[in-house]
């Protein structure tokens, strides 16, 4: 789904170190590949699991990883990466709260027009009242392919649909986030790199990944080189990424900013995305050091999220309809990255600075801290904290006004918000060996954004923007063999 997407900055500093094999043996001497001393070198196994629960019944995450390392000497070396996600739970869906019940349907729905006589699907109640609009019997095609049939979902004053078959439509409680409780994925994701000295000064790394779910496909290919200098205490170092999305709605793709009601789809989309970057690291002293690095991506085709919606309202801030969004089809972000580790006869503290900027008008800025607390020879505490900023998007709407200019974009995904987030947490590890490590990592996550001063008259006492916390747990075993 499109709600896990990486930063694309972040993802070619990744792909750099994990991607897929390119050059092939035959391209180096058999001798120094399977020499003796490299055939002894260990094979170096970092693995974890990652639990994220969000509250409120939002997105739950569980993701196993697999980083195996084989080193065959002389700085030649080949890592594979596997990667399998499994999200559940309620996706907001771009609306906003409402002090009437809200009907939507999953993506897979094929209508939702109101049946004849039935009040329109808007919520344009008065205050404190409870309505939900009658739908027709709908024909829906599971992500399966399994075609299925809804029967009229009226709901009770307690707004409970009296039944709803998996794919049909959903109700939203007065005051409540819409949250489409259908969300759920799952990602399987390889890579592989190698790397390897073309000199005594550089090192060239090239490779690529692939993932696949149930409704986005991506393929990359990359290459980096490093120079060493200066005594080998400076290196410069670039790199390319170039990746190909197939993003496959399930339903098919929104015509941008038609009606929801009419579900209005296209066919598949694709957006292709190239990623550069630079740096430089340097060595100050043997308690120092030091990373600098620019990088700049540009993704070009289907930028939309088409499971994201917006409200629209009339003057009063009574829901009258929903519009599926619609982003610019192309994107350039620019950002600099600073990093410094400090060593101490016995602990490390690292801290990073991050500055980022797009055409959509996001500007974010993260600081990001660690100090790794060594107690003893076999066991460490690592707290951290993360501080993160961003402004919104210059088309980010929390809903659109009837009367009001037309706008060519527009959407109120929360991720394309001013927000602030906050991360506060600590790993603890046991190594009882040189070569085998336990961690644990136990972190909160909180969101927090602001919600426009003035609204309608409907919206007041309404949280239209309401925070988010989520709880992050994660294992690692790193182990050698």
């Amino acid at each position: 789904m499109q709600l896990k997407k990486m930063d694309t900055t972040l993802r070619l500093q990744l792909a750099l170190a994990s991607c897929a094999l390119i050059a092939t043996p035959s391209a180096f001497s058999a001798t120094s590949l399977y020499d003796e001393t490299s055939a002894n070198k260990p094979l170096q196994v970092d693995s974890g699991v990652l639990f994220y629960q969000e509250s409120g019944g939002r997105v739950q995450v569980i993701e196993p990883v697999v980083d195996v390392k084989k080193d065959f000497g002389d700085d030649r070396s080949l890592t594979t990466k596997l990667i399998f996600d499994t999200l559940s739970g309620g996706s907001p869906n771009g609306a906003i709260p409402s002090k009437s019940v809200q009907t939507f349907a999953t993506p897979s729905g094929s209508s939702l027009q109101p049946s004849a006589g039935s009040p329109s699907n808007t919520g344009t109640t008065k205050e404190n009242e409870r309505s939900v609009v009658a739908l027709k019997a709908l024909t829906y095609t599971t992500a399966s392919g399994q075609v299925i049939s809804t029967p009229n979902a009226s709901t009770t004053g307690g707004g409970e649909t009296s039944e709803r078959a998996h794919g049909g439509p959903y109700t939203v409680q007065p005051g409540q986030l819409p949250l489409d409780p259908s969300f759920q994925d799952e990602r399987v994701a390889v890579s592989t790199s190698w790397q390897q000295p073309i000199s005594a000064a550089d090192k060239l790394s090239v490779g690529g990944a692939f993932s696949t779910e149930t409704d986005f496909r991506s393929l990359s290919i990359n290459s980096g080189l490093s120079h060493d200098f200066n005594h080998k205490n400076t290196t410069l170092s670039a790199g390319i990424n170039l990746e190909h999305d197939s993003i496959l709605p399930v339903g098919g793709a929104p015509v941008p900013l038609s009606d929801y009601t009419l579900f209005q789809k296209t066919s598949d989309q694709s957006k292709n995305v190239v990623d550069g970057l630079i740096g430089i690291t340097q060595v100050f002293n043997r308690h120092w050091l030091s990373a600098l690095n620019y990088s700049i991506d540009k993704s070009s085709g289907y930028q939309n999220d088409p499971y994201k919606i917006l409200s629209a309202l009339d003057r009063d801030g009574n829901i009258i309809s929903y519009v599926y969004e619609n982003r610019p089809d192309s994107r350039q972000r620019k950002s600099i990255y600073w990093e410094n580790k400090f060593a101490f006869p016995h602990d490390v503290f690292d801290i990073s600075y991050r500055y980022m900027s797009d055409d959509w008008g996001i500007h974010s800025t993260t600081v990001d801290a660690r100090y790794r607390l060594e107690l003893g020879r076999q066991f460490f505490v690592e707290p951290h904290a993360r501080i993160y900023h961003q402004t919104g998007a210059d088309f980010f709407r929390l809903y659109l006004t009837e009367g009001d200019p037309f706008v060519a974009y527009a959407s109120a995904d929360p991720r394309l918000a001013e927000f602030d987030g906050k991360t506060f947490g600590v790993k603890v590890g046991y190594s009882p060996s040189r070569t085998q490590e336990f961690t644990i990592r136990i972190e909160q996550y909180t969101q927090t954004g602001n919600a426009p001063a003035e609204v309608p008259t409907q919206l007041q006492g309404l949280d239209l923007f309401p925070g988010l916390k989520a709880l992050i747990v994660q294992a690692g075993f790193r182990f050698e063999f």
